[in-house]
């Protein structure tokens, strides 16, 4: 790719921070209320959760679709660049994109457009989604721009999914463990670049608030001394599966938090076999995102053969539900 080929400069100078979650349940609401209390951070909506990585692999197969159709002897990615060149101009797109939340915002309040922040130092707008998606195609569309990704338990993420949402078990252990494994790919990845990636657990920014939030302003190159720690303590409860308990619908509604609010504990009352069956499918990807796993599985010849049953049962039931599917589609367009 030619040195001098770059993507638009940001006239704005404000930068973009992705919040990603491993999945619902994560703390991805947690994590952007925090910040978004800082006063050079900006979340002014209405897009509350982007999703713009949720189908990026459309861009990637575009981008490789349309050099596909050019003359070869045009030369285009000798004299302009590889298709990762005009996926990096679509990603600086849709960051503009993004960006016209500030600049809508500021527009509807009557004043002249100028940086929503009261520092002289650019912005930082905040934009989150409780989905890792296409996340390794992220610094291909974002090459410049800060992503974190926050991670959970997958025990506790799975038992918070059940609760609120009505999750199935096996469902929700596979889906966990997909997208802790697409992280610690992107991670490695990410190993000696300048790529601004941070990861940060649920459970460190629970239990030791001011040092988690110190170390993610650090990464953001934002002063800590701007934030109020002591309000940050004050914050309620956003979206808890503890609302269940009284019977609600889950909200995202602030709540106040109780004082036996633990969400580190929501998988306390686990059987051996849930415990089992989770290690089976989840157990690697938590022991390498340093999560410790309870070693419960007894006799491994019991264990291994009752978890190759239940691998066997789970790939029926997706055969099946792929041929209905496919029934259900022959059905609506009338081919018998």
């Amino acid at each position: 790719m030619p040195d001098n080929i770059h993507c638009p400069d940001d006239a704005s100078g404000q930068r973009i921070c992705f919040v990603l979650g491993i999945l619902h349940r994560s703390g991805t609401n947690y994590i952007y209320k925090l910040l978004k209390d800082h006063p050079d951070c900006v979340a002014p909506g209405p897009i509350t959760e982007d999703f713009l990585m949720h189908h990026s692999d459309m861009l990637k197969n575009y981008a490789d679709s349309v050099y596909g159709k050019w003359n070869p002897n045009w030369e285009v990615e000798k004299k302009i660049g590889p298709p990762e060149t005009l996926i990096k101009h679509m990603g600086h797109a849709l960051g503009e994109f993004l960006k016209l939340q500030t600049k809508k915002s500021t527009a509807s309040s009557g004043s002249p457009e100028q940086p929503t922040t009261k520092r002289e130092r650019p912005a930082i707008l905040l934009t989150k989604t409780p989905s890792v998606r296409g996340i390794e195609n992220f610094f291909d569309l974002f090459p410049n721009d800060h992503l974190i990704v926050i991670i959970r338990d997958g025990r506790a993420l799975v038992e918070s999914g059940v609760r609120s949402f009505d999750w199935d078990y096996e469902s929700a252990m596979r889906r966990w463990t997909t997208n802790a494994q697409a992280i610690l790919d992107l991670k490695e990845k990410c190993q000696g670049s300048n790529q601004k990636l941070l990861i940060i657990k649920y459970e460190n920014l629970f239990q030791n608030e001011k040092e988690e939030l110190s170390k993610i302003f650090n990464f953001l190159d934002l002063d800590a001394t701007l934030f109020d720690f002591d309000h940050a303590k004050s914050l309620g409860v956003i979206g808890s599966s503890d609302i269940k308990k009284t019977g609600a619908a889950v909200h995202w509604d602030t709540n106040k938090k109780s004082k036996d609010f633990n969400p580190l504990a929501r998988f306390s009352n686990w059987d051996r076999k849930k415990h089992n069956r989770f290690n089976w499918i989840a157990g690697s990807c938590m022991s390498e995102l340093e999560y410790e796993i309870e070693d419960t599985h007894g006799n491994q010849y019991v264990y291994t053969l009752q978890n190759k049953i239940l691998d066997a049962v789970w790939r029926c039931k997706e055969l099946f539900s792929k041929f209905a599917k496919l029934m259900r589609l022959v059905g609506a367009s009338g081919r018998f």
